[in-house]
């Protein structure tokens, strides 16, 4: 079920942008304790709420005619998008009293300035005015991770855990984002075991080691890790969903449907967890099954917007329309937060037929959406379908401008999508021109060789793959490409052996470029090195293309049932495969 599998990961998690400039403005009229400076300047007596049972008695300070300009000045400022006079302002606020409110929301305001400087100096003020305050730790957190101080990371988590144990689940959720971020899990995963809360054994923590290793997929870590917690708590939920998805993403849908359905289905199930049952069901093409869960679930709660939007992409996998459309425009009324849906109301329209609609839904979708990439893709393929490839081409030419950053990977999707189209010399245009912006990109190098040698020219292909290899003379996938077209496109055979051995002593076993070394052997006339390579490649991976080769130095050999055997085989599997077809009709 694809197009669920586009939501599941993506609508759940999407995040809400902070609005910060929310706190009330009397907040900073609250001090813990006035600066000397402040207590001069404001010979007013301290007045004292009235305690309650339940409520510790609070400290009302005026506010002194410097603070009020500094804080005036910075919610402007912010108003006004001035972020960095906005910060500015309140580390100044923050300075001039021990307020640890007023602290915090300097060093929140600096977050947003992405300054390291700021963000540090105004968590330093922070902590200095209330070093016991459990968020001030959660927030160094990220920049101690950033410079690789990763032992100084894990204590300052456990202290936060230590002087706010009833924020532990957040706070290790945040944790875990971070960790998420870094390049490896041999450095994310073992920073989240070392945390004390681990070592003692918290469910709390040993799930969030769980997420965090099925995030790597480390399946076979967070599935033990899982096992454990549910075997101390069989019926925990967060545990089954999470078990449950990672049944499904190793392959084993029918175990995961078995450990969540009998829990999904009782009267005291909650709606997360029949929320999973249902997306499991739609994963597995049970398509009746999962509606009936969506649709239980969306009269419990009519706003459920993860609810609505499943129930439109079920209407979408039916060729609904119509459906989806009622179903997407809900979700588009109550706010659509990951700014999506746009991209699937286009996709509804389309299959109902109104093009037009469906480009206009399509051109709606945010640059900030993860699915802007797909509906712009979505958006040009439409045009070039109603024949208006100029307009698509157009379009792309403004998405270039418009966002420079992404320009080199727009030349290669107009490029391929020209060639798509049979518009090759068009898309030899495209490469060269971006060639022009990026010369020494290796992907725009090497995508413009493989169109020149559909093209069938040879010189230009050589030219970028060399250039290429006077950059990175260790380019393997480049060594093996000229190796290659050497071999099955001219005599320099022995040339072409040399590249593609080198190709296989830098990558061992891959069985592209042991394919190539036994086509080049058989051009050489080996035919016995020949065999052997090219049943080691087709061990490693079936591919109809080493199935043709190998059938041919059968046949050449003599052996012309063996070689229709292999053949006939390939053709099984790869019954539109124009090499494989090619070469037996070559030989028939």
């Amino acid at each position: 079920m694809d197009l669920l599998e586009q939501f599941w990961f993506g609508f759940r998690g999407a995040s809400r942008q902070m609005v910060w400039l929310v706190l009330p403005f009397a907040l900073f009229a609250c001090a813990a304790k006035p600066t000397q400076s402040e207590t001069n300047k404001q010979p007013v007596a301290e007045k004292s709420a009235p305690e309650t049972p339940d409520q510790e008695a609070v400290t009302y300070k005026p506010l002194t005619p410097e603070l009020v300009y500094y804080i005036l000045t910075a919610e402007i400022a912010g108003q006004r998008g001035a972020i960095g006079i906005a910060s500015d302002m309140y580390e100044q606020a923050a300075n001039s009293v021990d307020s640890p409110l007023l602290a915090d929301r300097a060093a929140r305001v600096a977050t947003f300035t992405r300054d390291r400087a700021r963000i540090n100096r105004a968590l330093s003020r922070w902590k200095e005015v209330d070093p016991n305050d459990a968020d001030v730790q959660i927030m160094q957190i990220p920049f101690l991770i950033d410079n690789q101080q990763y032992s100084e990371a894990i204590e300052t988590m456990d202290k936060a855990i230590a002087l706010a144990p009833e924020k532990t689940i957040p706070y290790l959720a945040t944790f875990a984002k971070q960790l998420s971020e870094m390049e490896d899990a041999e450095t994310a995963l073992p920073m989240m075991r070392s945390l004390q809360s681990y070592q003692e054994q918290s469910a709390d923590t040993r799930f969030a080691y769980a997420r965090l290793a099925a995030h790597y997929r480390e399946w076979a870590l967070a599935h033990a890790e899982l096992d454990a917690l549910l075997e101390e708590q069989p019926k925990h939920e967060p545990f089954l969903t999470l078990q449950s998805e990672i049944l499904q993403r190793t392959g084993k849908p029918e175990q995961a449907l078995d450990l969540i359905a009998n829990v999904a289905k009782k009267p005291d199930a909650s709606a997360e967890l029949r929320f999973a049952y249902g997306k499991l069901l739609g994963e597995n093409g049970h398509a009746d099954e999962a509606k009936a869960v969506f649709e239980a679930l969306n009269l419990e709660n009519p706003d459920n917007q993860d609810v609505l939007f499943a129930l439109g992409l079920l209407a979408l996998e039916e060729q609904d329309g119509d459906t989806a459309r009622t179903y997407f425009t809900e979700v588009l009324r109550k706010g659509d937060p990951a700014q999506q849906v746009g991209y699937f109301m286009g996709l509804a329209e389309e299959m109902s037929g109104n093009y037009d609609a469906a480009l206009v839904w399509f051109a709606s979708v945010p640059a900030e959406s993860q699915r802007f990439d797909s509906a712009q893709a979505r958006y040009i393929g439409l045009l070039a379908d109603q024949g208006d490839m100029a307009k698509a081409r157009q379009h792309l030419r403004l998405l270039r401008q418009e966002r420079p950053e992404q320009a080199r990977e727009l030349y290669i999707f107009e490029a391929s999508f020209l060639h798509d189209e049979g518009l090759s010399e068009e898309a030899m245009r495209v490469y060269s021109e971006a060639l022009t912006a990026f010369p020494d990109d290796f992907e725009l190098l090497y995508s413009r060789a493989m169109l020149a040698e559909s093209l069938d020219d040879l010189t230009l292909l050589e030219t970028d793959l060399r250039r290429i290899l006077a950059i990175d003379p260790d380019n393997a996938q480049t060594l093996n490409a000229l190796g290659y077209t050497l071999t099955d496109r001219t005599d320099r055979h022995q040339e072409a052996l040399e590249m593609i051995q080198k190709a296989l002593q830098i990558k061992p076993g891959d069985p592209y470029y042991l394919d190539s070394l036994g086509w080049v052997y058989y051009r050489l006339g080996d035919l016995e090195k020949a065999e052997t390579y090219l049943r080691q490649a087709l061990a490693v991976q079936d591919d109809a293309e080493f199935s043709a080769h190998l059938g041919e130095v059968v046949w050449v050999q003599g052996n012309r049932r063996e070689a229709r055997k292999i053949w006939q085989q390939a053709l099984e599997k790869y019954p539109d495969n124009d090499i494989l077809t090619e070469t037996m009709e070559r030989f028939e």
